[in-house]
């Protein structure tokens, strides 16, 4: 295989190897997940960068700056950039054909750069193929399974790697926070926080463990699944209070619960368990919507991590996209932020 590394990055590298060998401090074993689709739209919408030819290119060099940013904040050992796979609503439309319904296409920005929904599209797909490219030159992995959505590939990899390493997963869906444990934190860009178990609890008022069932139970309008009508986040503590508690709850114990108990409510939560088993299916990041093959699929990512970077081809590419100032200093950017993940994969 055709070596990449340039004289200057070996030479880096080297030392780092060095030092490991000589019992220097190293990091400890973390993996940072970054949901591809939830950031580009991101900066897409809000970064309105145009270079000398009169392109949008916000999408694009606001990804790599957030995915810069979050590398430097969280200093893992090895980051997996996860990505829509292609069909990636299918399996759960077929659980309930309803599932995203309600999402249609429509303009994200108000820029005047773009005078139609066609223009603002094509930026969109044109930007995202060239985001690949970049991303290729890089010490990073990248994950896109057929038929699978991000969250449930993104899901799947935590908690495999959470027995043995710290993972740090980068999205503002809340859908994720589900998953936060002592070895599983969540990194919301839009809010700058960090959750950890304490930090769910005091923002939702229950702990990680049973945050599921509050979204079971809520319904969630931005992927058209309905939740239980006139149930509010109060009205739920209220008649739910042992969700607060660390004691698992699960959905079994709050149907058996509300078939067993009088109140309005109570009643509400009965009629509605149909639609509520749905959603778990849907919405049970524990459990990801994954066929057998998909895993092996994911299984050969977490075997076979990528440790090379094409310095060279990315520069090339960074000035054919007149990308100027876009990223400061860029050189010194990539040798800051992705040199220690050419070290070692753990």
């Amino acid at each position: 295989m055709e070596n990449n590394i340039d004289p200057d990055f070996q030479a880096i590298i080297n030392k780092l190897s060095k030092a490991r060998q000589d019992n220097s401090p190293v990091l400890q074993p973390k993996v940072l997940i970054i949901d591809a689709m939830n950031t580009f739209l991101r900066s897409f919408a809000i970064i309105n960068h145009i270079n000398p030819k009169g392109n949008h290119i916000g999408g694009l060099t606001g990804f790599l700056k957030s995915v810069g940013y979050a590398i430097k904040h969280t200093n893992p050992t090895r980051v997996i950039i996860a990505f829509e796979g292609e069909g990636s609503t299918l399996n759960k439309k077929n659980l309930y054909p309803d599932y995203k319904g309600t999402r249609k296409l429509k303009r994200i920005t108000n820029f005047d750069g773009f005078s139609s929904q066609e223009d603002e599209s094509e930026s969109i797909e044109n930007q995202l193929l060239r985001l690949v490219e970049y991303l290729q030159c890089l010490p990073l992995d990248m994950c896109a399974v057929d038929r699978a959505e991000a969250d449930d590939t993104m899901a799947y990899l935590a908690t495999k790697f959470a027995p043995t390493h710290d993972v740090v997963i980068m999205s503002s869906d809340q859908d994720f926070l589900q998953l936060v444990s002592p070895k599983i934190t969540v990194y919301s860009p839009t809010k700058k926080k960090f959750y950890d178990p304490n930090k769910i609890k005091e923002e939702y008022g229950v702990p990680p463990q049973n945050y599921l069932q509050v979204k079971i139970l809520l319904g969630d309008s931005s992927d058209n699944i309905p939740g239980v009508p006139k149930l509010g986040p109060k009205k739920l503590i209220k008649n739910f209070p042992e969700l607060q508690e660390s004691t698992v709850v699960s959905l079994k114990d709050i149907l058996e619960k509300s078939n067993n108990t009088k109140g309005t409510m109570y009643e509400s939560v009965s009629m509605f368990q149909h639609q509520l088993k749905i959603n778990e299916k849907l919405m049970d990041l524990h459990n990801p919507n994954l066929s057998s093959m998909m895993i092996l699929e994911l299984e050969d990512l977490i075997s076979q991590p990528k440790s090379t970077m094409d310095k060279s081809k990315f520069l090339t590419m960074y000035q054919q996209d007149l990308l100027g100032n876009s990223i400061p200093n860029v050189e010194n950017w990539l040798v800051n932020v992705f040199t220690h993940l050419m070290v070692s994969k753990k």
